[in-house]
């Protein structure tokens, strides 16, 4: 059963729209989001023009569907 309150601050801190460098400040690095982005995974993002945003939802799903119990459970994912 999840916390409703386990994700309140996170969604207090992001605005609609956020850039790589918002995003990095829940503890995703700029540069990992990058990665994520070229390998298809992490949390789902707009691209206009040379801009890469994040929507507000699309960052709290990714957290809500990354939550574990153990290591073993992220191992299986991949």
């Amino acid at each position: 059963m999840e916390d409703t309150g386990l994700f309140d601050s996170l969604e207090a801190s992001l605005k609609p729209m956020n850039t790589p460098k918002d995003v990095s400040a829940t503890g995703i690095s700029e540069g990992t989001l990058g990665y994520w982005r070229s390998m298809g995974i992490g949390p789902k993002f707009v691209k206009v023009g040379r801009t890469v945003l994040y929507p507000k939802e699309t960052v709290l799903d990714y957290f809500r569907t990354h939550v574990y119990q153990s290591t073993g459970e992220v191992r299986d994912e991949w």
